[in-house]
């Protein structure tokens, strides 16, 4: 008789618990509301222990942001990593790394946690966990233009970036199953918010 390695007699691939979490975690606060969900009652929907769950979320407002949570990290680390000086001005080249991590994320994955936030009661959460992602992304905004701009105007612009591309997403979650892509969003809130800092960006003062 063949005998069955282990791992495909017992526990599932480690690839497929985090969706697991997340499908449980989007029944239970359809269910009862994410306020009355905890933890404990995720993990044990989704069949997994309690461990499992924060190998891959710090907190269960993490869950909240599942979604974004990858284009906010795809964008800081491509604003952290070595540009070309030879590709425009660095504002010219920020815009351009915004849209595109815009365009890589999926059309499909649209966060839950938004679009049904009343239905969920996860506003108030939502609420208290956005600032340190749009304080994440505004100091790698203002590190990359950084070396082009005086301190408070690389400041300056880290806030507005950040508050552009948040617009963004919100106009994009709003509009419905006819949405188009992020990037167009994006694009349409970014633009004008970085079009007065285009003289600066440019050198002049």
């Amino acid at each position: 008789m063949t005998e069955v390695p282990p791992a495909a007699r017992v526990g599932r691939p480690r690839r497929s618990s985090r969706q697991m979490l997340e499908d449980a975690a989007a029944e239970l606060f359809l269910e009862q509301g994410y306020p009355a969900t905890s933890i404990e009652q995720i993990t044990q929907r989704a069949g997994v222990s309690r461990n499992t769950f924060f190998n891959y979320f710090g907190a269960k407002s993490d869950l909240l942001w599942i979604d974004l949570d990858q284009s906010i990290t795809a964008l800081v680390t491509a604003l952290g990593s070595p540009t070309s000086e030879e590709e425009g001005t660095r504002l010219e080249r920020l815009s351009a790394l915004i849209l595109a991590v815009a365009a890589e994320h999926p059309a499909a994955r649209v966060p839950w946690a938004f679009s049904q936030a009343e239905l969920m009661g996860t506003r108030a959460d939502l609420e208290a966990s956005a600032p340190a992602r749009l304080l994440a992304l505004a100091e790698a905004i203002q590190a990359f233009v950084a070396p082009e701009e005086t301190e408070f105007v690389a400041r300056t612009i880290g806030s507005v970036a950040a508050g552009a591309i948040a617009a963004g997403v919100a106009a994009w979650i709003a509009a419905g199953v006819r949405r188009e892509r992020l990037e167009i969003y994006v694009a349409d809130a970014l633009h004008p918010a970085l079009a007065g800092f285009t003289d600066l960006a440019k050198g002049t003062r």
